[in-house]
């Protein structure tokens, strides 16, 4: 043994043979040379033993073995260093080359790093926390890992037979290591396993121990408790493989092996698991009975203690969080990636401990014990200051490992571990009373010594903590065990008081941290925790909220009692939440307006839409009581009004935007925010409804207060609409001044926008009950009217005045988009409307107006429309920019839609008839040659006219919307005419591509066979021109994986709108609807698609293909194209061909489980045309190993791959018509692919035997049901084969 040191020392310091530095690294560099002489003693199995001579070298000499003569002394940094290294190099070396080693040696590797991690070989002669030193957490750990890792290695029979005769040189080693510790225990099975772990365990709680031995065996004793804690959370954590650092160069089926016996035993025996929680929990047990025994303070000051019943602690932890079914753990990658986080363990939100478990865990008693366990270990304030830094660290994570126990406890989802609902109730009403009276005793403790905490105070951080995890478990019980049940409990009403005070503690508190730090909140200590918290309480609320025994309407007396305790006892807290947020926000407005700071945008971005779903989670606190909720926002928004119409009565009078203005106006804009999520939902892409809350708080046998409900909500869309009315009318004077806030106005319009659609003209066929309160307040003309007069009138302003804010036009034109599709009563309405009738005047005037033109044009075409405009509102929309006069016109034309209304047909026609007379003009004169296409004006206005097309394409959700096609298929031909004139320019190229692209996507269901040729026509001058200027000459190589990205590809969105069109065109309706009588053949249209497709095809390389959205339209298309016509695509030239075969290969590996479905897909069609027609003949007489590069590349790179899971039905598909094409050669890739495998050779060999079976490859090209039955079959044996293989290939 001696020398051993030495010699690794210098073997560590020397670099490998053939080794070279990392690429930026010295060539001398010691920790390089370190690490890589470490590596290559590692995988050269440390032939001279000298990890294990080093560590046995090391011990000896510092004293903690047996036999040393000395006590122990420390260790150095590098001696701790390196024994690290020594044991997780022995650790390496016996996993790898298991069956190079004797079992009796391997047992003694064991049963030594247990010995000298737990404590053993040395705690006699020293004596651990208080008196002479212990081994160095890391080195002890590292034993113990190691430990671990070696019983799992032979935990299944027959993992742990001998594979060699044991050698002298090993016969040496193994005595000289048992040498090292004369008594060391050794441990046969893993039931002596347990049997000895629960022995330490328990031995530090032995009542005769503590009352005749010496406090120094005491603490040696919870040492090796502590250690023994620590070994048995390593232990679970080897088999789940959570938490393993260890590589044991094993298949997945030997891990699946092991996590299957650990779990249920092996012929009857105990599990491991099973013993595990009986061990913890009976560990867990002493140690509740032990502390509330021992209450004295010199008891809970005992770090000893603190860490050991941590340690317990987090056993009891690990093995609750056990993932039940070897299939629903990380060894399955089968299942493994579909597992909901609610059924998972650590990171979800329910557990589902089997019934055999029940008489361990259900049990309110012990529950019971665990909070009282708590409260006496928790760090109160009064006494907290008294406490040693070391014991407060050592107490607080005590505490919070608890309150992590008990939130798995109140995981426990219903299930066969509980009996009946009654029994379930109990267990929840356990919970509820302990985290209640922990909840009240910090409230009460803050209240009383507020002066005493301190941000910077270890007591300040143990107490942010500890109110995030208990509203956390307060969360928990309400989202597992439901208002129902919850409402039934004589403590549900103290649980709702104890969320409303805890929240508005929280935030009263956030706003006084706010104010004394100046608004500026990246100086605020606990905003994060403080929110994190505020965020649990709404998901309680939430909770209560969606529950559908209140949501869904039930009449019974228990719902009807839960509903008003709800609106009593919590409702409350939504109008502090409001003043709150409200108040922070205006002081962060002040501070960053005093300041000149500006937020970053990404954190801005981040900001707002988290605040956006804290305010619509907060909305349903207020919905438990309408009226109070209201009332709320109605006082802050009286107090709010003076002052801001003061504001607004100042404009024009000069200066600049002072920090108080600005936090006035978001004062008023957070309150509109908070106002909109009470009183709406968002319902994009579902019909606008009004919630059911506030029907049912307005309706005369919803609520006794039902008329001032709805008083006050019509009260408050007065205040409203006061507000921008005074707002808009100043900007039609003083535009530019800084007291005029587009984001306020850009507010209030989205509210209306929300508001306007459900609650203007509702819908009645949406409702189940009554149509009185709410629904019929703006639900006939002429209560209806005043509200879509004040709409358009404020589009008409803003339209005009704010021309060039763009997100206060964007929700101009949504708000009119909006009213458009409520039905054919608002559509009548706003035609009527004269403000609207200006909108259309103004678009009609403007529709060929250029930014550029002069004021004498402009008189002409007012001169010739009319409609009472003036020269200030029509040049206002002049400048609206093109993309928002587009926008504008599809709102036009979807509110001019009713055919049965004159005025808004007359309307609609005036609107297509301005883009078309002066779209034609254009074309008639580059036609003829009157105009020069250079020309910018002649330019500009062909952008305008293809932008306008869009507008009008874009309105599809008008009424008939039949009539568009009709309009636009005798300008198709001239707008895809323009490309000859722009090619060559990308801006118009593009959007002409986008403009095809969806004319034929939205249309497409409803053009008739004539417009159909149009569009093919059109589209295919179109492809044509595009493809000559921008695919033959265009490099695109995609070299960075940086934040730029996004912005990169847009710069190839021409290329994705072509994509795009090409997809549109070679649907199959449309090509059916082309061919039902005599006209353009589907040949032909399959010609322009894959015209367009070779075109393409050169240009997507694997640098473009790494582009998302690309990627993904690219393949959509491929896949399409290759499963409908793959003769086509087989008859390709074998460049193109190559290129198209490329990027299905690259495609069938990548992570987007679409992607590579629609490449498999492809590759599957290939070779089945290939396989019935021969097409690929040719293509196989230039390049005879194509068919066998695509097995030998789908068998390495997907199907022996972890990524199989989620593409195994199509990669099946597509290696069965591989093999069946030629099966000699496809023997020929199975053995070369096998020779990679070594000793697994034989297996892979057998299960493709077992796959591969004659009669199948034989009926493989076959149609109807034997062909459909063959395919069954052939998938069914495929899903097990690729099992099998993949349990013995993937290696970990």
């Amino acid at each position: 043994m001696d020398g051993a040191t030495n010699e690794l020392r210098l073997v560590l310091s020397t670099p490998p043979p053939n080794w070279q530095p990392p690429l930026g690294t010295a060539p001398n560099n010691p920790i390089a040379i370190l690490h890589a002489s470490l590596e290559h003693v590692r995988d050269n199995g440390d032939e001279r033993y000298l990890f294990l001579r080093t560590i046995l070298e090391v011990l000896h000499s510092r004293g903690f073995l047996n036999d040393s003569a000395s006590s122990a002394a420390p260790l150095s940094g590098e001696e701790e260093q390196l024994l690290f290294h020594c044991v997780t190099g022995l650790r390496h070396v016996i996993l790898f080359r298991w069956d190079s080693f004797h079992s009796s040696l391997r047992t003694c590797v064991r049963d030594f790093l247990l010995n000298v991690g737990l404590g053993l070989s040395f705690i006699d002669s020293g004596v651990g926390p208080s008196g002479v030193v212990c081994l160095p957490r890391t080195v002890a750990m590292a034993c113990l890992s190691g430990a671990a890792s070696l019983w799992k290695r032979g935990w299944v029979a027959g993992n742990d037979s001998d594979g060699v005769q044991e050698s002298e040189e090993q016969s040496y080693v193994e005595k000289m290591t048992r040498n090292a510790i004369p008594h060391m225990q050794r441990i046969g099975k893993g039931e002596d396993l347990f049997v000895y772990l629960n022995s330490l365990l328990l031995a530090p709680f032995e009542e005769a121990m503590q009352q005749h031995q010496q406090q120094q065996l005491i603490y040696q004793k919870r040492y090796i408790g502590t250690m023994s804690a620590s070994f048995l959370s390593l232990l679970v954590g080897e088999f789940t493989g959570g938490n393993s650092s260890a590589r044991y160069n094993l298949p997945v089926e030997f891990h699946r092996s092991c996590h299957r016996v650990f779990e249920h035993g092996n012929h009857g025996d105990q599990s491991g698991l099973d013993a595990t929680l009986h061990l913890s929990m009976t560990a867990l047990s002493s140690l509740v009975g032990y502390v509330l025994n021992n209450t004295s303070s010199n008891t809970l000051q005992d770090q000893s203690l603190m860490e050991f019943g941590t340690c317990i602690i987090n056993v009891t932890f690990d093995v609750l969080s056990w993932e039940f079914g070897a299939g629903s753990n990380k060894w399955d990658f089968s299942s493994g990636a579909n597992v909901s986080a609610k059924d998972s363990g650590r990171g979800g939100v329910l557990l589902r401990p089997p019934q055999k478990w029940r008489e361990v865990l259900i049990r309110p008693d012990f529950l019971g014990a665990v909070f009282h366990v708590y409260t006496a270990v928790r760090i109160g304030v009064a006494g907290g200051n008294s406490l040693d830094s070391t014991v407060m660290q050592k107490r607080g994570r005590m505490s919070h490992q608890l309150r992590q126990l008990l939130l798995q406890l109140a995981s426990i989802a219903q299930g066969p571990i509980f009996t009946d609902q009654n029994e379930r109730g109990a267990y929840a009403g356990f919970l509820l009373d302990g985290c209640l009276n922990v909840l009240e005793t910090v409230l009460t403790e803050q209240q009383q010594h507020q002066d005493q905490l301190t941000a910077d105070s270890m007591i300040w951080e143990c107490r942010s903590t500890e109110i995030v995890d208990l509203v956390t478990m307060l969360s928990r019980i309400t989202s597992n065990f439901r208002t129902k049940l919850l409402s039934q409990l004589a403590t549900f009403q103290r649980f709702l008081s104890a969320l409303c005070a805890i929240g508005k503690w929280l935030l009263e508190s956030s706003v006084t941290e706010c104010h004394q730090a100046g608004g500026d909140f990246g100086s605020m200590e606990g905003a994060d925790w403080k929110n994190d918290a505020i965020a649990q309480i709404l998901q309680c609320s939430e909770a209560m909220a969606g529950d559908y025994w209140l949501a869904g309407g039930s009449d019974s007396q228990e719902a009807k009692a839960a509903c008003e305790s709800l609106a009593v006892s919590l409702a409350p807290l939504y109008g502090v939440h409001c003043a709150c947020r409200v108040r922070m926000a205006s002081l962060e407005e002040h501070y960053l307006v005093r300041e000149h700071a500006e937020l970053d945008e990404a954190r801005e971005e981040i900001s707002a839409t988290a605040l956006e779903e804290e305010m619509a989670a907060a909305a349903s606190l207020g919905r438990f009581n309408i009226l109070a909720s209201m009332k709320a926002l109605s006082e802050m928004f009286h107090e709010c009004m003076p002052r801001l119409k003061t504001l607004f009565g100042s404009a024009g009078v000069g200066g600049e935007l002072n920090a108080e203005m600005a936090a006035l106006l978001e004062e008023a804009r957070m309150l509109i925010v908070c106002a909109c999520h009470l009183l709406t939902d968002e319902c994009e892409g579902e019909t606008p409804a009004i919630p059911e809350s506030v029907i049912h708080a307005c309706q005369a046998g919803g609520s006794p207060h039902h008329e001032a409900c709805t008083a006050s909500i019509f009260g408050f869309i007065n205040v409203l609409k006061s507000i921008a009315e005074d707002q808009a009318l100043k900007a039609t004077v003083h535009p530019e001044d800084p007291r005029l806030s587009p984001l306020l106005a850009k507010t209030l319009l989205w509210f209306f926008n929300r508001w306007g659609a459900a609650y203007v003209f509702p819908s009645f066929e949406e409702y189940r009950d009554d149509f009185g309160g709410i629904l019929a307040t703006w639900s006939k003309p002429e209560s209806s009217q005043p509200m879509i007069s004040f709409f358009t009138t404020l589009c008409l302003i803003y339209f005009c005045h704010w021309p060039q804010e763009k997100e206060v036009v964007l929700e101009s034109t949504s708000l009119l988009l909006a009213l458009g599709k409520k039905g054919p009563s608002v559509r009548d309405l706003l035609v009527a409307d004269a403000s609207f009738e200006k909108i259309v005047a103004l678009h009609s005037v403007c529709a060929y107006l250029r930014h550029n033109v002069c004021q004498s044009e402009i008189s002409a075409a007012m001169a010739r429309i009319g409609g009472g405009l003036s020269m200030d509102m029509v040049k206002g929309y002049q400048r609206l920019p093109y993309n928002d006069r587009a926008k504008v016109l599809t709102g036009l034309i979807v509110c001019c839609s009713d055919m049965t209304n004159e005025k808004g047909t007359t309307m609609l026609n005036s609107c297509l008839q301005s883009i078309e007379t002066p779209f034609f003009t254009v074309m008639q004169a580059l036609v003829k040659k009157e105009a020069r296409s250079q020309n910018i004006d002649v330019q500009e206005s062909a952008c305008l006219s293809i932008l306008l097309y869009s507008g009008v394409v874009l309105a599809s959700e008008m009424s008939d919307p039949e009539r568009i096609p009709y309009f636009l298929s005798p300008s198709m031909p001239h707008l895809s005419g323009l490309m000859i004139y722009y090619a060559e320019d990308l801006t118009i190229c593009e959007s002409l591509l986008k403009l095809f692209r969806d004319y034929a996507e939205r249309y497409l269901p409803m053009l008739t066979r004539d417009q159909c040729i149009i569009l093919f026509s059109a589209s295919t001058s179109l492809l044509k021109s595009y493809s000559e200027h921008h695919c033959k000459s265009r490099a695109i190589v995609k070299t960075s994986n940086s934040v730029e990205d996004f912005e990169e590809e847009q710069s190839y969105n021409d290329v994705l709108c072509a994509i795009q069109l090409l997809i549109q065109l070679g649907t199959k309706d449309f090509i059916d609807l082309c061919n039902t009588s005599k006209g353009v053949d589907s040949n032909q249209i399959t010609d322009v698609i894959f015209f367009g497709l070779q075109q393409i095809l050169p240009l997507m390389t694997q640098g473009l293909l790494r582009f998302p959205k690309l990627c993904t339209h690219y393949f959509t298309l491929v896949g399409f194209m290759v499963e409908t016509y793959p003769k086509n695509l087989c008859s390709l030239p074998l460049e193109l061909f190559d290129s198209l075969l490329d990027s299905l290969l690259f495609g069938m590996s990548h992570s987007d489980s679409l992607v590579s479905k629609s490449s498999l897909h492809g590759l599957a069609g290939l070779a089945q045309e290939h396989l019935k027609t021969h097409s690929l003949s040719n293509h196989l007489s230039a390049k005879p190993n194509i068919i066998e590069n695509c097995t030998r590349r789908l068998l390495l790179e997907v199907i022996f791959q972890p990524i199989i899971w989620d593409r195994v039905e199509p990669a099946g598909m597509a290696l069965l018509p591989l093999a069946a094409i030629d099966v000699h050669k496809f023997v020929e890739v199975i053995n070369a692919v096998s020779q990679q495998y070594g000793q697994k050779q034989k297996r892979l060999h057998c299960a493709f035997e077992e796959l591969i079976k004659p009669d199948i490859l034989a009926n493989v090209s076959k149609e109807g049901r034997e062909g459909r039955v063959v395919r069954v079959q052939f998938k069914n044996d495929f899903d097990a084969f690729v099992r099998n293989v993949q349990a013995f290939l993937v290696m970990r």
